[in-house]
């Protein structure tokens, strides 16, 4: 949780890597670049996919449309090359920024990049202190008085046109006067290719005027609908995994790792052996109160106090048999001395509870307050038997 803590507080460090994405609004992302699009092709719809070009343009039909790819390497195969030329043929045109080329597009246009940092002439750039470029454009018309200046080690990849058979335009140059940005024209449209993608990137677009420079590149371009494919800079984005996103986004990726953290920790703490609970066995309960409290009621309830009374001379007998030793079947003069003897009751007490013992085994029935005299009786000689030693 500290960790976390100084994690998400800390200053959030620049991503610097070269995505050229649309919706990236990181240096290197081209979200500004789209932000122009709207004014520079004012009223046309500007579409931007993920999917490769032949399937874009097949579903816009025979209406030719200006194509879009801004890429570090730009590489497409013989179909979607059929599905562009064919587009440009008709009318379309094609705005290509990467910094190489390959395959069938460089060689059907005859096009060749090169980094002029090693040209001879040039290599003295690797250790000057001039780091700054500049870009111009040739046609005199699109002179201003601004200059569009960018870090040399961002864009010093130059572009050419070998085929002599081809009207081939320059359009830019740098400040080596080195080609930048050229048109070829083909069938009733043209290709606009540039090396220099990075000049299209965030950081440099709101630097300065540079967005000049964006926008007047993109005047070469009629009036019609954009197709901005990113199928050739970061593949068919629609197929990629959830992972693949979660990842790329920071607090879903934060999300993720917490998660998957506190999985492991829970596996670890449950690999561990344990034993199996043991059961809590309640103590047998000592239910002989309750019972004798059951029978009493019942007794009491039945108005029987004959029946109650002879079980109490009943376990007084049983007593007295059991504790004293003495046999309670006389109860005669010489058994009343003998017990307050041993018992070290008062002889007149004992004569007392031995003469109500007689009295109610001689009747068939008692009166409640004869019970109670009894007990009493019997709870007297029980609590003196308590303190005798």
């Amino acid at each position: 949780m500290i960790y976390l803590i100084f994690a998400l507080s800390a200053p959030r460090e620049l991503d610097w890597r070269v995505t050229l994405r649309h919706d990236d609004k990181i240096p290197f992302g081209t979200y500004a670049f789209g932000k122009i699009l709207p004014a520079a092709f004012k009223g046309k719809e500007i579409k931007q996919t993920n999917i490769t070009l032949y399937e874009t343009i097949d579903s816009l039909g025979n209406n030719p449309v200006n194509f879009i790819a801004i890429a570090t390497a730009f590489s497409i195969d013989p179909t979607d090359l059929k599905t562009l030329f064919n587009n440009v043929s008709n009318g379309g045109n094609a705005f290509i920024s990467a910094e190489d080329f390959y395959g069938v597009i460089r060689d059907t246009l005859s096009i060749t990049t090169e980094d002029y940092f090693y040209i001879e002439e040039h290599r003295h750039f690797w250790t000057d202190d001039d780091d700054t470029s500049t870009f111009t454009f040739l046609n005199p018309s699109l002179h201003t008085e601004n200059k569009f200046k960018f870090p040399r080690k961002n864009v010093h990849n130059i572009i050419e046109c070998n085929d002599s058979n081809l009207d081939v335009t320059v359009i830019a140059k740098n400040d080596v006067d080195l080609p930048i940005t050229i048109k070829i024209k083909w069938g009733k449209g043209a290709f606009i290719i540039n090396s220099t993608p990075l000049a299209f990137s965030n950081i440099y677009l709101v630097d300065g005027v540079n967005h000049e420079f964006a926008t007047t590149t993109l005047s070469h371009l009629p009036s019609h609908d954009v197709v901005w494919s990113e199928y050739y800079q970061v593949g068919r984005r629609e197929s990629e995994a959830s992972l693949r996103f979660i990842l790329g986004n920071e607090a879903l990726r934060w999300g993720y790792y917490i998660m998957m953290g506190a999985v492991v920790f829970f596996i670890l703490f449950e690999i561990k052996r344990k034993q199996r609970i043991i059961p809590v066995i309640p103590p047998v309960e000592n239910t002989t109160l309750e019972f004798v409290q059951t029978i009493g009621d019942l007794y009491f309830q039945s108005q029987d106090h004959k029946n109650i009374a002879e079980k109490k001379i009943s376990y007084f007998m049983e007593h007295i048999r059991v504790k004293y030793w003495l046999s309670p079947r006389n109860l005669d003069e010489p058994f009343i001395n003998s017990l307050a003897r041993k018992s070290g009751k008062p002889e007149k007490e004992i004569r007392a509870l031995i003469t109500t013992i007689q009295a109610i085994q001689l009747v068939p029935e008692i009166q409640e307050h004869e019970l109670i005299d009894l007990n009493r009786k019997l709870e007297i000689f029980y609590e003196h038997n308590k303190s005798t030693p």
